[in-house]
This record gives C-alpha cells, sequence and structure tokens, in this order.
C-alpha cells in the first residue's frame, strides 16, 4: 500500500473546507522549518477577514478541524500551520515586538517582571525562542491554563553560585 504524505492530504482537505465555504483561494504548501509546514491561502481581502476571524480564532478553529480531519490513517505524521494572507507574519512580528518592548523594559530595571498577553503554543515557542536567542540575560516562562496562557518575562542573571536561575512554576 502507497504511504500518504500528510502534507498531500492536508491540501487537498484545506481546498475542499474552501470550496464549501465558497471562498476562492489559492493553498501553496511553505516549508517552514526542517519539521514544519506553512499552508499559505491568498483570497480576497473579505473572505481572509472571515478565515481569520477575531483575533484569529477562526483561523485556529481551521487549522484544529484540519489536523483533526489528517489524523490517523495512512497518513505519515507532520506538523503544520496554516495562514492566511499572512496573517500569522504580521502577528508575529507585532509579538515579538511587544516581547523585545518587554525584554528591554526588564533589563532597564523598570519592570521586574513582563507579561505578555495570552497566545497559542506555536506563538509562545516563537517568543521563547526569540528571547533566549536575542536576550539570554532574560528568562521567559509560560503561565496561566488553557486561553489565559501567556509568557512572563524576567531577569535571569547569575547569582553569586554561578549557576543560573531557575524558573518555579
Amino acid at each position: 500500500m502507497t504511504e500518504v504524505k500528510q502534507s498531500d492530504l492536508a491540501k487537498t482537505h484545506l481546498e475542499t473546507m474552501l470550496q464549501l465555504l465558497g471562498i476562492e483561494a489559492t493553498v501553496a504548501p511553505e516549508s517552514i522549518d526542517e519539521s514544519t509546514v506553512c499552508y499559505r491561502i491568498d483570497c480576497k481581502e473579505a473572505d481572509a477577514k472571515v478565515l481569520i476571524g477575531r483575533k484569529g480564532t477562526t483561523l485556529e478553529a481551521v487549522q484544529f478541524l484540519l489536523r483533526q480531519m489528517c489524523k490517523g490513517g495512512q497518513a505519515e505524521e507532520e506538523h503544520f500551520i496554516v495562514d492566511v494572507c499572512d496573517y500569522r507574519e504580521r502577528r508575529k512580528e507585532a509579538i515579538l515586538d511587544r516581547a523585545k518592548k518587554g525584554a528591554v523594559a526588564v533589563l532597564n530595571g523598570e519592570y521586574e517582571e513582563f507579561a505578555l498577553p495570552p497566545m497559542t503554543a506555536f506563538e509562545r515557542r516563537i517568543v521563547h525562542n526569540y528571547l533566549h536567542e536575542h536576550f539570554p540575560d532574560l528568562q521567559s516562562q509560560s503561565n496561566g491554563e488553557g486561553e489565559d496562557r501567556h509568557i512572563v518575562i524576567s531577569y535571569g542573571g547569575m547569582p553569586a553560585g554561578g549557576e543560573a536561575a531557575v524558573a518555579q512554576e
């Protein structure tokens, strides 16, 4: 039996979903990194607003449904995200800008801790990686539950013993 790639299955299901919604769009898979594919949907602005929804909630729901549709069966498991008209890239830039401002405020002593607004697990991963790479003296941890899960940035400098401070969960 031939193994079906999840990327082919996901793209087909996504195109079917768009067709059922009456949205004329193109779906283009694009590799984000070695383990993640992004399905970029290009469509009219009015359709994009419908697909994205308030604060990206509809886009998250579409992505969730697509993941559920691709689970199991003969498909090879792959990580993927769905993006509409570069919404996620614009959102990423806004989130990283806010994280950078928070990091600078903590480094300047304006705040002991700086809490970012709630975000998805994927967005939190991007922020954690960004802060780790660009602000090694700071630490970040995720706090809260469910939709309220957010990142708190704090100073994580070296104490007198020379060991890095460990965040308390």
